[in-house]
């Protein structure tokens, strides 16, 4: 029983300390403004140094983390493990935004179990989504072993269109003063775009696969910490 008082004691002081509005909201922006400059950057160089010519309508992504192609692969390492680590306490946080427990807001309003579903998928598979990422950037193109990087990428590819996908429902279905369009763009946007990406399988449906979750996770993230009705009272 003292272990397990414990571990709750630790998981209550990350829980306060880590997972607020204002932590969240500094993580969250570090993803846009440390990891997306540090792919665009990437992109530039990999484009001037690249024996072939680095281009997103002829390279996977992750080209970008191997030396063939670029003499910077650690820029994009750097990204996916900056990303995949600070998106983390997101998921938490919008599982608690989304459903949170009774007895921890000392309300008496409870969800159906139906959202409670929705939004634990949602948070599983961001959580996966991001563990995922981090993973692309310890096993890039230059450090596939076992094939580590396709299976890394392929959970985190999947990982954040479910999570998307079973979000996008909450919102939709549900009073979460999130747009319900933005709810709608989860359902469809990534989902239709990771189908079509299985089918044809090509470098520039990646692309588009990533720029469709990019698409859904920034604005979510800047209607989460910008909009009144959703900011902590």
């Amino acid at each position: 029983m003292k272990i397990r008082s414990n571990i709750n004691k630790l998981r209550k002081f990350l829980f306060d300390r880590f997972i607020n509005y204002k932590m969240v909201r500094i993580f969250t922006s570090a993803v846009i403004l440390i990891s997306l400059p540090l792919i665009i950057i990437g992109i530039v160089i990999a484009a001037y140094f690249d024996p072939d010519g680095y281009s997103i309508l002829t390279n996977w992504i992750s080209d970008l983390g191997g030396s063939p192609h670029t003499p910077a692969p650690y820029l994009y390492d750097i990204a996916c493990i900056v990303a995949g680590t600070l998106t983390i306490p997101f998921a938490f946080y919008m599982e608690n935004l989304l459903a949170p427990l009774p007895k921890r807001k000392g309300t008496p309003i409870h969800f159906s179990r139906m959202r409670f579903r929705l939004v634990s998928s949602a948070f599983l598979f961001s959580l996966i989504g991001s563990i995922g990422y981090i993973g692309v950037g310890f096993f890039s193109e230059d450090r596939d072993f076992y094939n580590l990087h396709t299976i890394t990428s392929s959970l985190a590819f999947g990982g954040f269109t479910l999570g998307a996908f079973f979000m996008g429902w909450t919102i939709v279905l549900y009073e979460t003063k999130i747009p319900k369009l933005l709810g709608l763009y989860g359902i469809v946007g990534p989902f239709t775009t990771i189908i079509i990406f299985l089918l044809i399988s090509n470098p520039l449906w990646e692309w588009i696969l990533l720029f469709s979750i990019l698409a859904w996770i920034i604005p979510l993230s800047l209607i989460v910490f910008h909009k009144e009705e959703l900011k902590p009272r």
